[in-house]
């Protein structure tokens, strides 16, 4: 038997731009003498390896403004 579902606040949404993936390993070179391959970390630039974004604040009808 299933309960009702929590309810889920959330205040940050996946990055668009890594799609969650904050940090990748890139390989910087070829392999050395004990065939170990040399591998550097690198984060997202846009959210510093967080793989989230803040979530923008919502409009309200009085923050639009309708031209005439």
């Amino acid at each position: 038997m299933t309960g009702p579902t929590p309810a889920t606040t959330t205040n940050a949404r996946i990055c668009p731009d890594c799609n969650g993936f904050a940090t990748a390993a890139v390989s910087s070179g070829p392999r050395d003498t004990s065939g170990d391959l040399p591998v550097t970390a690198v984060d997202c630039p846009a959210c510093h390896g967080t793989g989230t974004v803040p979530l923008r604040p919502r409009l309200t009808a009085a923050d639009v403004e309708v031209a005439a």
